[in-house]
């Protein structure tokens, strides 16, 4: 819902790797001469030089200047060098000992043989996507009653204040955390601060500022993003707004009051300079270096407790692991890091760094009575998953922590700020940008709960992670879109004062898990997991466990297709957007515990913007689909619409459900006017699903003493086929409480290779369209890995990209479909064949990532990806390539002679690359699948007499991804004899 958030192309992150990047300690002494530059790094331009030693044995916070001194004593010869050779736009980085600035290819290839340089990689950057267009024309006007009887008691804002249990506007009701805690005493830091520290929402009744340390604290100029965050943590609830000047286009009446309050109003927030978004509308961005920077200076400088970080871009491959570095060194220091999971759509995309396992990840759900005041519906279903949210499992296997709400609710704004609507005080703040600082937030409530009844010592990191998730309520969604659940606030701070060592007695039935997620990659079988359970009650109880996964999809009714059509342009436009197509009804059967909702476009300009809302048999308003894609813009031919929209529901009303098919893109902007209806009049399809979930007994009855914890053992079934399981394990106390346990189940590829499938199912045009991993444990001695893909759409909107990860996290090829049948020489046929191949892979555990880009064809609700893995399938022969041993004339001239098949199923170019410049290549060669052809080289010894020469010839194929890949290598020696005589 929210337009402001970090971007970058992107695909996945193999978190193994990226941890392994920056281990704490001394690092030993790298055994290679040259320290690599990766990913285009030795080209030189923005790059972050990272150095061997980082320093993790001192702590970040508490040992900040010791560690702040060590790192620059460190970097010093690095920052010279640089200088020296005209390096500019130096900054040295301390949570991550390293240094970034802007290099010459020639200074990247020098620092590379300092031996204090651990790598070289990229400074990413992190463009900002601009705002879809609105029309000119006024919104009709809407007869609203959502509105508060007596305007001198204005309703409370977000919704999700009293969804989360932190505070209503409800006479008696008891579970309210901020009876409890409000956030008091503790520092939370997000960027933008600073320059919003003036805004009369975030000034406290005796005068004093919620923003501390601001050099200016009348200002009030931030960006959109800064507003959203500082509203969701702190905002007072001490302004009277009027949803009739701050809904402008929903006619809604004068005396429609509310005030927006956040979830930790008595925290501080302090600004740490570029920890979050910049302002979208400066067309600015940001680079890996300077969001290191703000984590360095919120924890050195200002010594928060906790950081909010609300970015949602997915990274490439291996990429960001500097940031994850910084996050985890942060996390060492006893600073919490909030981290929302992305607005890519629940299926396979969740970005980094919440992939990070130190983090904790934020998804986001529905809290429809700010959308349903602005579209005038007078009922609504709250807690759903936003279709927004990114969910899915991650490539290192891992699911979001929590959910809490992000489609939305207001936020105090202003119109001088950048982002800000100029037409009101507030804005519409939504997406996982919402449900990261609402967190944020329940942090800091926590951490005063806890300090309250503990002697005023604060909780680790990880003990707030296992309190949250504890306490979180079970909403009824799949564990890779919920985690343990919702946000439940009042739980959570009831929980940390029951925690040991506590000076509280009281009885709060919780129960608190550890590990707060199971992450099981393994073979098929049964897979051994422990977990300890806390008990937060006064009294023992007794505890049963069940395993909840979701069964297969059954069609509800028929596919309905049916005609887009222009609307009447004499009428004025809805808030919620013009009619598009006719609505449809379908029914829902009782007992059906999940409904998924799909509409496709076949538009193969990607370009037309259209979203459909849910309504229930009880008129209530359900779900609206979301699409952050564009229309095509200048002399772009196509949009980045993804052609497809998906919703879920559960546990669905029994009855005649409505789909309401509209000119609009669901991001709710309820300060913008209406979406500008679009050109295209060709078919929408429409069809609902119904799942079941399946469930079996996981645990027998266990006890848990009154405040003391039990393991709890659990025998993981992991399912046969290869990919990710996800399911959850439901615990129930005898008193009362109850926890849903994540549980990851990521199944093998075996180890002597194998098929898989994997299911494409939606996508919401922002960032990436699904990312779907399998893994595959390489035994040693192989020749060369293989692995084939074939999916039967080939459309040019349906562009799908393959990676090859080995065990250190390096991306080894790529490979992409649509491809053409002779990789773009003279064919118009595109095939949806794919290969990538690697020779002597090294022994360990691999990764596969299967990406959607953007978009899709519109021409089917799913499609499947098939892949089959194996071994030493390559084909190329040397007929004369000379062995160790044997002798080559001084001087002399040799051809030599390749045989290579074509093995991967897909038209290749094939040519040989030689390790020494004794060998050189002959013309590359165009082979059809299952074809073959020589290739040649020429052999003309450089060495002098009596030297012993080795390399190797590797036989290289272009790739649909614009790359190469090692299709075999062939070894070779000899000695360099006498030369020839004439």
């Amino acid at each position: 819902m929210n337009r402001y958030r970090l971007l970058t192309a992107a695909t996945t992150l193999s978190m193994s790797a990226a941890l392994a990047l920056l281990g704490n300690g001394v690092a030993a002494a790298a055994p290679v001469p040259l320290a690599p530059a990766v990913d285009g790094a030795a080209d030189g331009g923005r790059v972050i030089v990272v150095l061997a030693n980082q320093h993790g044995d001192l702590k970040l916070r508490a040992q900040s200047s010791q560690r702040t001194a060590t790192t620059h004593t460190d970097q010093q010869s690095v920052v010279s060098d640089i200088k020296a050779n005209g390096g500019t736009d130096v900054t040295q980085l301390v949570s991550v000992n390293a240094v970034a600035a802007h290099l010459s290819a020639a200074e990247v290839n020098r620092l590379r043989a300092n031996p204090a340089v651990q790598q070289i990689v990229p400074d990413e950057p992190m463009p900002v996507d601009t705002p879809a267009q609105t029309p000119k024309a006024p919104a009709a006007k809407l007869s609203q009653k959502l509105c508060p009887t007596d305007p001198t008691h204005p309703l409370l804002e977000p919704e999700a204040l009293s969804v989360d249990k932190v505070e209503t506007d409800r006479p008696g009701d008891v579970e309210q955390a901020s009876k409890i805690a409000t956030g008091k005493g503790v520092l939370v830091a997000i960027d933008g601060m600073n320059q919003l520290a003036g805004n009369p929402n975030f000034v406290r009744p005796d005068g004093s500022h919620v923003v501390i340390d601001a050099p200016n604290p009348n200002e009030d100029d931030s960006d959109g993003e800064y507003y959203g965050d500082a509203s969701s943590v702190a905002g007072q609830g001490l302004v009277t707004y009027d949803f009739s000047k701050e809904l402008p286009y929903s006619g809604l009446p004068a005396g429609c009051t509310f005030r927006i309050k956040g979830v930790a109003p008595d925290a501080s927030l302090v600004d740490s300079s570029l920890i979050d978004t910049p302002p979208s509308a400066s067309g600015q961005v940001h680079y890996e270096s300077q969001v290191v920077a703000g984590i360095d200076h919120a924890v050195v400088t200002e010594h928060a407790d906790v950081i909010s970080e609300s970015y949602g871009y997915t990274p490439r491959p291996g990429r960001y692991s500097v940031f994850y570095a910084a996050n985890d060194a942060a996390v060492a220091a006893g600073v919490t890091v909030v981290v929302s999971s992305g607005d890519s759509g629940v299926s396979g995309t969740v970005s980094s760094p919440a992939t990070d396992p130190q983090v904790i990840a934020v998804g986001a759900t529905n809290t429809l009575r700010l959308t349903s005041q602005a579209y005038g519906y007078d009922s609504w279903i709250n807690n759903d998953i936003t279709p927004l949210s990114s969910g899915g499992t991650a490539p290192n296997n891992r699911v979001v922590d929590l959910v809490a709400p992000g489609y939305g609710g207001e936020a105090a704004c202003s119109p001088t700020g950048s982002d800000c609507p100029t037409n009101t005080l507030t804005e519409a703040f939504g997406g996982t940008s919402e449900s990261c600082p609402l967190v944020a937030g329940a942090v800091a409530d926590v951490i005063q709960a806890y300090a309250d009844t503990h002697h005023g010592v604060k909780p680790t990191p990880a003990l707030i992670k296992q309190i949250l998730t504890g306490t979180a309520q079970d909403v009824g969604a799949p564990a890779d879109q919920q985690g343990a659940g919702l946000l439940n606030v009042y739980a959570a701070v009831r929980a940390a004062q029951q925690e040991p060592g506590s000076t509280l007695v009281s009885d709060a039935p919780a129960l608190v898990p550890s590990p707060s997620q199971l992450d099981i990659t393994a073979n098929a079988g049964v897979s051994a997991q422990t977990v300890n359970l806390y008990n937060a009650g006064a009294l023992p109880t007794t505890v049963t466990g069940t395993y909840r996964e979701l069964g297969a999809a059954k069609q509800i009714g028929a596919t309905v297709t049916e005609p887009v059509s222009a609307p009447d342009p004499s009428l004025p436009v809805p808030a919620a957007g013009a009619t598009a197509a006719s609505p449809i009804t379908f029914d829902v059967p009782k007992g059906l515990d999940r409904l998924n909702a799909d509409m496709i476009i076949p538009d193969p300009a990607n370009g037309t913007i259209l979203s459909f809302t849910l309504v229930d048999p009880k008129g209530r308003l359900s779900q609206i689909s979301y699409d952050y894609g564009t229309a095509p813009t200048g002399s772009a031919k196509f949009g980045t619409v993804s052609n497809i929209q998906h919703v879920e529901v559960a546990a669905p009303t029994a009855g005649t459900w409505t789909a309401k098919i509209l000119w609009a893109n669901g991001r709710a902007h309820l300060q913008s006017p209406p979406n500008v209806p679009g050109s295209y009049r060709g078919d929408i399809s429409f069809r609902a699903t119904g799942q079941h979930y399946v469930t079996t007994p996981a645990t027998g009855p266990v006890t848990i003493p009154a405040h003391g914890s039990a393991d709890v053992a659990l025998n993981v079934a992991m399912p046969t086929a290869p990919g990710d399981h996800p399911e959850s394990v439901q615990f129930v106390a005898a008193n009362g409480a109850t926890t849903s346990l994540p549980v990851a189940r990521r199944t093998l590829v075996p180890s002597a290779g194998g098929s898989f499938t994997t299911d494409i199912t939606s996508s919401v045009g922002r960032q990436v369209g699904q990312i779907s991993t399998l893994n595959i444990d390489v035994p040693a001695g192989k020749k060369d890995l293989d692995v084939s893909f074939h999916t039967a759409d080939a459309s040019a909107d349906n562009g799908i990209a393959y990676y090859l990860i080995d065990p250190d996290g390096k991306v080894v090829t790529t490979d992409a479909t649509p491809a053409t049948t002779v990789q773009g020489i003279g064919s118009d046929k595109p095939v949806g064949d794919a290969a990538l191949v690697t020779a002597n892979p090294k022994p360990g555990r691999w990764e596969i990532d299967v990406m959607l880009k953007l978009t899709e064809s519109g021409k089917e609700f799913t499609q499947q990806v098939h892949g089959t893995v194996g071994y030493n399938r390559s084909d190329a022969v040397a007929y004369n390539l000379p062995a160790v041993g044997s002798k080559v004339a001084a001087q002399s001239s040799t051809a030599l002679y390749f045989r290579v098949a074509n093995t991967t199923g897909v038209g290749r170019t094939f040519r040989l690359s030689p390790t020494g410049s004794d060998i050189t290549a002959g013309t590359p060669v165009y082979l059809p699948a299952g074809t073959s052809a020589l290739l040649t080289a020429t052999l003309k010894p450089t060495a002098a007499a009596g030297t012993a020469v080795t390399g190797t010839v590797n036989v290289l194929s272009n790739t649909s991804a614009g790359g190469a890949q090692t299709f075999a290598s062939l070894p070779y020696g000899y000695t360099v004899g006498t030369a020839v005589s004439p």
